[in-house]
């Protein structure tokens, strides 16, 4: 199913609960447990269609199964009672997954409508479940539907933003990969179809066991609850069984600070709360701000040759705090600091008008940059508006192009849209990595009149109006006397 098809769905589910569920926290969850409950119906269908059991709707928990509850006999009101009843026994079900045991504790239907049920139930019905992972990109979908945690710092990451990210830096199938602040897990999820994608031809197409060996080498952080109860729900509907997605502070637990990862791909909250954040003591800098602390702790848990791509506000690029100078140094000495691809502020809109840029950069230990490859982007497909509708200018696509050829980028100018800098100029500015430090604007000559012309042109035109006001005062004059 097309992805234009699933978001058409999940939009007309929510403006159908909107009259009964008018907060949105309240509508994704009904679709949350609509959606999972379609899963694993569909799940059920799969074993039975290979000769198997259901196990998920079997026993006392059969009646309560998709099909019953979409029966055509099955009344208006008969219907109401039937999911509330299903959806409050659920987490009580043996036969179902502990993490959908936890999602579906206190679920229950809020409204009595019948004819409201029957047309959100119908719209989640048209979802099927197929190789593409359907229900599970219906989800995530979903999921970016959500307004973003401003207070947290958190902004929704756009999908195309996400998936430009992941393009950049080309995970593999064997290859470990983290995201340490992963929210409801959007960049694993593109990483993941980009391995899938890569690897769908008949000579290096995928097999089970491929399959769940990539599944283990998905690692996600996050410290709010929340978010790591959803990006596991979306992992496991795009098929992981047991999805690593941990509950854990990354700046402040030394937990896991041993792991290291081949792909680390980020978009870590930007702002620190109020007295700032209590870091341990094994990053490289001293700081108590979240947006320096992890990139300071991506760059520390790469592996050799490992890769990154975070995102950062454009702060963390020229700031004058001895910290904030001690990460570039970091970035550009001790790793190999690839690009700094400069974002447009409506990026995050409506969100956040914040500016922001991404780092790209590789594992080292022993320095390796001597150029930097500097990109201004000015458009990314969308109105840089809080309505971010789809437009014809788009540099996403030019700079995917340019950055897997950077050695035909050698002898662009300064005035271009991209351009070199030497290592040696920026460590000469502090470290600075932001754009406008290097970029150089074309100023047009244009030739003007001598000055003697120009100035006989002013007492010209100074006669103009003194003889203008001549000829109104000898009108005004001649009016008063008619009076």
């Amino acid at each position: 199913m097309e992805f234009s098809q699933l978001k058409q769905i999940i939009d007309t589910a929510r403006d159908i609960l909107v009259g009964k569920l008018p907060s949105p926290i309240a509508q994704v969850d009904a679709l949350s447990y609509a959606l999972i409950y379609k899963f694993m119906s569909a799940i059920d269908d799969d074993s039975a269609a290979l000769g198997g059991k259901r196990s998920y709707f079997s026993g006392e928990y059969e009646k309560y199964s998709w099909h019953n509850l979409m029966d055509s006999t099955v009344n208006g009101s008969d219907r109401v009672l039937l999911y509330r009843e299903a959806l409050e026994k659920m987490s009580r079900n043996p036969n179902i997954p502990p993490l959908f045991r936890e999602i579906f504790n206190g679920a229950t239907l809020t409204f009595n409508d019948p004819h409201t049920l029957n047309l959100f139930l119908r719209e989640i019905d048209k979802i099927k479940r197929g190789d593409n992972d359907s229900i599970g990109d219906a989800y995530e979908y979903l999921l970016s539907t959500m307004s973003a945690q401003g207070k947290l710092g958190q902004f929704r990451t756009p999908r195309h933003i996400i998936d430009f990210m992941v393009e950049i830096v080309d995970p593999q199938k064997t290859e470990k990969i983290l995201d340490p602040a992963c929210g409801t897990a959007g960049f694993l999820i593109s990483a993941y179809k980009h391995i899938r994608r890569n690897n769908s031809s008949d000579g290096a197409r995928l097999n089970s066991d491929d399959i769940e060996k990539l599944h283990k080498n998905f690692y996600g952080f996050d410290i709010e609850p929340n978010m790591t109860r959803l990006a596991r729900v979306n992992l496991y509907l795009h098929g992981f069984k047991a999805p690593n997605i941990i509950e854990h502070d990354t700046l402040s637990s030394e937990d896991y600070w041993d792991d290291k990862y081949d792909v680390i791909i980020a978009n870590p909250p930007f702002m620190s709360p109020k007295g700032g954040i209590v870091p341990h003591k094994k990053f490289s800098i001293s700081s108590n701000r979240a947006e320096l602390l992890f990139v300071d702790y991506i760059a520390s848990h790469l592996k050799p040759n490992g890769r990154a791509a975070v995102i950062v506000p454009d702060g963390v690029l020229f700031g004058s705090t001895t910290a904030h100078k001690a990460l570039r140094k970091e970035i550009v000495e001790n790793q190999k600091l690839t690009a700094v691809i400069s974002m447009p502020s409506g990026v995050f809109k409506p969100y956040a008008g914040v500016s922001t840029a991404i780092l790209i950069f590789t594992k080292t230990n022993s320095g390796g940059t001597d150029k930097v490859w500097f990109y201004d982007m000015k458009a990314d497909g969308f109105s840089l508006d809080d309505k971010r509708s789809a437009i014809k200018a788009n540099d996403i696509p030019d700079i995917l192009k340019r950055i897997k050829h950077l050695d035909g980028e050698q002898d662009r100018k300064r005035t271009e849209q991209s351009f070199f800098v030497d290592k040696t100029e920026i460590v000469d500015n502090n470290y600075d990595l932001s754009i406008n430090k290097y970029k150089e604007i074309e100023i047009e000559k244009i030739d003007y009149p001598p000055t003697e012309e120009i100035l006989a042109d002013i007492e010209k035109l100074n006669q103009e109006v003194a003889d203008n006001l001549a000829e109104l005062k000898k009108l005004l004059n001649a009016t008063n006397s008619d009076l």
